[in-house]
């Protein structure tokens, strides 16, 4: 073969490589976005990367990203040392620039456990237990140990009630989803369960739940001033003793005149 020959070859190998990685490129989308933290502070050097092509960057100082994709399905992840991962999958058919809604990354509180998502901050909230008294007639359970107390300001109310977060954070293992609110009554009651009409009296409150990642979850609650415990697991007619959070909410002008 002579060289002219070995020259027009790869130059034409050459120019088929470039004209097939300009339609590649030309063929990637971008998406852009912002990430910040769950106190709405931009978050910088958060690693973005898609796992199907091990494309990857990171936020810049005021939390922006951009990265390319190739149009298909999409696997996206969101890490930052500290913080929740934040995973998503979801697929794009056409490359194009696409805005991505601003991203939250929580940050991980020191230890496990249930805290109050405060304006800057976290707010923990104490381990608390229940137990039970049984007759020929009902069980009662009641609670045990000290609430956390959590002071509201008075303009805080709306109807009546206090909008709240809690941030539900298991630093070993994956959460426990199965957690109820329930309303304490007076004598640090929770609720009894009477054995013939198997009737549960108990004051329980919905509330919103959202999985985070694995290991964290946010729940949205509106609570008017009392005591409340969120039990981990479930009350049966066999429980004898249990475990869970105990929190006292109250507003300034009450707490002022408890005081008194």
């Amino acid at each position: 073969m002579t060289y002219k020959k070995i020259f027009i070859i790869l130059f034409l190998i050459i120019s088929c490589l470039t004209t097939f990685g300009r339609t590649a490129f030309s063929q990637q989308g971008t998406l852009k976005g912002q990430i910040v933290d769950g106190f709405d502070n931009v978050l910088k050097d958060v690693l973005i990367t898609i796992k199907t092509t091990m494309e990857t960057t990171k936020s810049d100082e005021n939390g922006q990203y951009e990265i390319r994709f190739n149009p298909g399905k999409i696997d996206i992840s969101f890490k930052k040392e500290g913080y929740s991962i934040r995973k998503f999958t979801f697929n794009i058919h056409e490359a194009s620039e696409i805005p991505m809604q601003k991203l939250n990354l929580w940050k991980l509180p020191d230890t496990g456990g249930m805290f109050l998502v405060k304006m800057d901050d976290y707010k923990s909230i104490e381990y608390g237990e229940f137990f039970s008294e049984r007759n020929d007639e009902s069980i009662c359970f009641f609670t045990k140990g000290k609430p956390t107390r959590i002071i509201c300001p008075d303009e805080s109310l709306e109807e009546g009630k206090v909008k709240m977060m809690l941030l539900d954070y298991s630093k070993d293992n994956p959460l426990v989803v199965g957690k109820k609110l329930y309303k304490i009554k007076e004598k640090d009651l929770i609720g009894s369960i009477k054995y013939k009409p198997r009737e549960w009296e108990f004051d329980d409150l919905e509330d919103q739940y959202v999985k985070i990642s694995n290991k964290v979850g946010l729940r949205y609650v509106d609570l008017e001033p009392g005591k409340y415990f969120y039990c981990i697991g479930e009350i049966t007619m066999r429980s004898k003793i249990g475990y869970g959070y105990m929190f006292e909410v109250t507003t300034s002008g009450l707490s002022n005149k408890e005081e008194k």
